[in-house]
């Protein structure tokens, strides 16, 4: 699946960096594959889920070196940092 987005987002555009998908049901917003697929679908809907509704942001070129800085914000105003939503193997740390 690596090898898969990599290449997807290589025909995308030089500058592509990540893919954020809908329609997947997630407790939280969360990445995979390095931080390179996003999903960011909460199941906020009551006849999905009820989850708690969360937002990717993504500041373009606002960080060290013109990194993108990636966060979730929540309804509790927190700012969650991208590092802290990566899954390995399905597992969310």
């Amino acid at each position: 699946a690596k090898d898969m987005i990599v290449e997807a987002l290589k025909e995308t555009g030089p500058d592509v960096q990540r893919m954020v998908m809908g329609h997947t049901p997630q407790y939280k917003i969360n990445s995979a594959l390095g931080g390179r697929a996003w999903r960011i679908d909460v199941g906020a809907s009551q006849g999905v889920m009820g989850g708690t509704p969360e937002v990717l942001e993504i500041i373009h070129m606002g960080g060290e070196n013109d990194e993108d800085i990636v966060s979730i914000l929540t309804v509790d105003g927190k700012r969650v940092p991208a590092k802290e939503r990566e899954t390995v193997e399905n597992v969310l740390f």
